[in-house]
């Protein structure tokens, strides 16, 4: 109960010092219109000192209720000691704080964020920032543009160098994962996460005109179904060259999530890969799934396909779900064929992540060809309607 009481207690506090954020953000009326959201960072890190530069005139830091100015390229070093934030500037050490905000009115206003306690590379976010200890760990919370944040996101998901058409695409389902998933994180005080599981958000994409670009030209816009309802909006790396169905991997019938043949990226980097496994380690696993090993010879456990398929059939009328293969054994996709060499399994597959939804290479592949957003989306989510926001249910 009492680390319950603290955890509610930390979570409150917290909303309140959000609040205070939205406000001071909101004081300049011509920035009133700009929407943020709440983003923690380093989710899956326990971060014990980290260092923070304003890169952009006229952030101040508020610390213990009293705002101060900070000065443009200044580091500011923040490390976590008995539940308390020890704040360091040059030779000057500031007074011991349980939140530390970085602030500024200009949603474009950037700040470097490094972490010295784990070690990180120094990223660029955009927005104001929000420090807080809980979970034993300091709480990062980038407080970012909406806008600005789904460009991020595509940097982080395919890199610089792609065609408008994509990032246009990418901005799309980015846009409608967060509209509809802006509660995932609440309980913790903030609205998604940067890991994968949310979306990967590794900063600003400022120095990308075509992320800008792509961005700013599907503002307020999202997917739907065919009834006016936002989409699971799910992509992953390379299909292999057909996705997957929600039904063979989720078990959940969504009539846009279909399996879809893909000849766009097929001959990507991500299309093909291999790997060996022990014998012995492969039939444990079949073994807790259930699978009497000793009645199977080595041919018996031989598997080829030319399309996805859901189960991995053995002799004997046993079947096990590829998806529970990948997991378990950590490999890059659910579609792979099967043979036996020796104490060997030999694994060759097809493509890199979950396969459903939108294929990212095969839609870098069709925006170089000429396909629009639009062309991409509807190939990959059958029967998706692009619209604008308010018109979605």
């Amino acid at each position: 109960m009492r680390a319950n009481r603290h955890f509610i207690k930390s979570v409150f506090t917290y909303r309140v010092l959000l609040l205070a954020l939205v406000a001071f953000c909101c004081l300049e009326p011509h920035r009133a219109n700009a929407q943020r959201i709440s983003i923690g960072l380093y989710d899956t890190c326990s971060i014990q000192e980290l260092c923070v530069r304003p890169l952009t005139e006229g952030y101040k830091i508020l610390l213990n209720g009293k705002l101060r100015e900070l000065e443009k390229e200044k580091e500011l070093r923040i490390a976590f000691q008995e539940r308390m934030l020890y704040c360091t500037q040059g030779a000057e050490n500031l007074q011991p704080s349980g939140h530390v905000a970085l602030l500024h009115t200009d949603p474009n206003s950037q700040f470097e964020l490094k972490l010295l306690r784990p070690q990180g590379e120094a990223r660029t976010y955009e927005g104001n920032l929000s420090l807080f200890v809980d979970f034993g760990r300091i709480m990062c919370i980038n407080l970012v543009d909406q806008e600005n944040y789904i460009a991020g996101v595509a940097l982080a998901e395919v890199g610089g160098k792609a065609k408008p058409e994509l990032y246009k695409a990418q901005a799309l389902l980015i846009r409608t994962y967060l509209m509809g998933n802006r509660t995932k994180h609440l309980e913790e005080g903030f609205n998604l996460c940067d890991q994968v599981h949310c979306q990967a958000y590794k900063g600003s994409a400022s120095k990308y005109p075509y992320i800008l670009q792509g961005t700013k030209q599907t503002a307020n816009m999202v997917v739907v179904d065919g009834a006016g309802e936002l989409i699971t909006s799910v992509f992953h790396a390379n299909c292999g060259g057909q996705t997957a169905s929600a039904r063979d991997v989720w078990l959940t019938e969504t009539s846009y999530l279909q399996s879809v043949r893909d000849p766009y990226c097929r001959r990507a980097r991500g299309a093909n890969w291999k790997k060996t496994l022990s014998l012995n380690d492969w039939k444990r696993f079949l073994q807790s799934k259930g699978v009497v090993t000793e009645r199977i010879n080595n041919s018996g456990y031989l598997y080829r396909s030319e399309t996805r398929e859901g189960m991995y059939e053995l002799p004997g009328g046993i079947a096990v779900p590829f998806r529970d293969l990948r997991e378990y054994f950590n490999l890059k996709s659910a579609w792979f064929d099967v043979t036996v060499e020796g104490g060997q399994v030999n694994l060759s597959g097809r493509g890199y992540g979950h396969g459903i939804g939108m294929c990212q290479e095969g839609a870098m592949r069709m925006a170089e060809e000429g396909k629009t957003a639009t062309e991409i989306i509807s190939f990959y989510f059958r029967g998706a309607r692009i619209i604008k926001l308010e018109r979605a249910q």
